[in-house]
């Protein structure tokens, strides 16, 4: 029987806010709370955070989202998801040396660029990303250009690991987000020596490995009351925990997040050689560890969301009952003298050109064409190397719109819509139930199948 007494903590630690959920076991929301990150943007661009205020704020939603109703103790586990390549160097006393630079800010870009094609093609093919400022190497080089050495001691933990440090003391790296930061070796498993010889650093930079779903450690009495002895787990990449969160846990699933950012996620049951990772990111998906212990996560991304937010917004579209309606009367057949298109960076820019009078529907019909042919593309590109998938899983709130999610399934027949509600918290805390060995309760139930992370000791004997 379910303890009725015991919940477990999934927070989501996002670009724009941080949603932590206490669940039941039985996988049920009990509590929530959220804030914006507080990014401080500079004039010229750069978006960086004080990386202890940003543990700060996170570790205060997770006390706040417990119940009031529910006594000391009664968080079992925490799990930290969210977004991938932002971190921090801390020196071998634990001290932030750096602000926490958001993924999209583009410092370290020159300092990429200069670097000679070979080092690039290498990059590509060991860690799976494409040669772009995203990564957290780029954040490193920059750091360097600027004079600074990497002190003996020093580590790099990516955000969520710092605030699972801040929760229980312990440094600890978890490979879906080592695989974000261009210092992993995919084809090895480990730090990637020629990235950290670039920054002047060793293999001691990246932390001890612990996977999803095991624990590093529990939670400190300097933490609030309501947190302290949980087990916590730094549950990983948040597309990829949303994944688990919506039940695509399968190998050969796919999952299809459907944000201002357009996700498309599959999970295949084995490692991919260098060549097979150079080919994906030469098509525009990466390939790096999921979350699940021995699969690969295949991840394209087009910015479908914001695009077809953006042409409601200019349409004047913008209460929900209206998005629905224009949505609704799309139809597949409908073609349109509308073209939209972006450019090839990702920018916030959208253009829609118009050859003659057209209706609203014919804008709308337009901007439906150009999604759904990019992600086609994606879906192409992932089932040449892996075959055709075997589940289809939409997740988000674009897919909550029944004519958007019909045109999703002419792309990827087949396509089954998560019907339960925070995808990303949620598969944080069945891993946090994991790691609090409780994997046979309803909430982790969708992973039993499927899901056997080893011991953290059989993972480093």
């Amino acid at each position: 029987m379910t303890d009725q007494t015991a919940i477990t903590i999934g927070i989501d630690v996002g670009t724009t806010s941080m949603k932590a959920n206490a669940f039941t076991l039985d996988g049920t929301i009990v509590g929530r709370a959220s804030l914006e990150t507080p990014w401080e943007t500079r004039g010229n661009g750069e978006t960086e955070i004080n990386v202890d205020v940003l543990a700060d704020t996170a570790i205060a939603i997770m006390a706040q989202c417990v119940p009031d109703s529910y006594s000391l103790g009664a968080v079992i586990g925490i799990g930290i998801t969210g977004m991938a390549e932002t971190g921090v160097l801390v020196d071998a006393h634990s001290n932030p040396l750096m602000p926490a630079v958001a993924w999209f800010d583009e410092r370290g870009k020159q300092e990429l660029e200069e670097l000679p094609q070979l080092f690039a093609s290498e990059f590509v093919a060991h860690t799976g990303l494409g040669f772009k400022a995203e990564c957290s190497l780029s954040k490193l080089l920059w750091r360097k250009g600027s004079g600074q050495e990497i002190p003996i001691g020093a580590q790099w933990l990516n955000a969520l690991e710092y605030i699972a440090f801040r929760l229980t003391g312990v440094k600890a790296t978890e490979p879906s987000l080592a695989s974000r930061t261009g210092l992993w070796d995919q084809e090895i498993g480990a730090p990637w020596l020629p990235a950290l010889e670039l920054i002047g650093a060793d293999a001691g930079l990246v932390p001890e490995t612990f996977v999803a779903g095991t624990s590093i450690g529990t939670v400190l009495d300097s933490a609030p009351n309501a947190l302290r002895g949980a087990q916590v787990t730094i549950a990983g990449h948040d597309h990829l925990v949303g994944a688990v969160g919506a039940g695509a846990v399968n190998t050969n699933d796919l999952y299809n997040s459907c944000g201002t950012a357009d996700v498309v996620l599959r999970s295949v049951e084995r490692s991919l050689t260098n060549s097979e990772r150079a080919s994906l990111v030469s098509r525009g998906v990466s390939a790096g560890h999921h979350v699940i212990p021995g699969a690969t996560a295949i991840l394209g991304a087009t910015r479908s969301g914001l695009v077809l937010g953006r042409v409601m917004s200019m349409l004047g579209i913008n209460s929900r009952e209206e998005r629905i309606r224009i949505a609704d009367s799309w139809d597949a057949t409908e073609f349109s003298d509308v073209s939209v298109s972006e450019p090839p960076a990702w920018t916030n820019e959208v253009t829609i050109s118009l050859r003659g009078d057209v209706s609203p529907a014919h804008v709308w019909a337009g901007a439906m064409e150009y999604v759904l042919g990019a992600t086609r593309d994606l879906v192409h590109v992932v089932d040449d190397l892996a075959g055709p998938y075997h589940a289809a899983i939409a997740a988000g709130g674009w897919a909550n719109i029944d004519g958007i999610f019909r045109g999703k399934s002419l792309v990827m027949p087949g396509l089954r819509r998560f019907n339960g509600e925070e995808p990303g918290s949620r598969g944080a805390a069945a891993l946090a139930a994991w790691a609090a060995h409780q994997p046979d309760v309803p909430l982790a139930a969708g992973l039993a199948a499927s899901y056997s992370p080893p011991s953290h000791k059989e993972l480093v004997s």
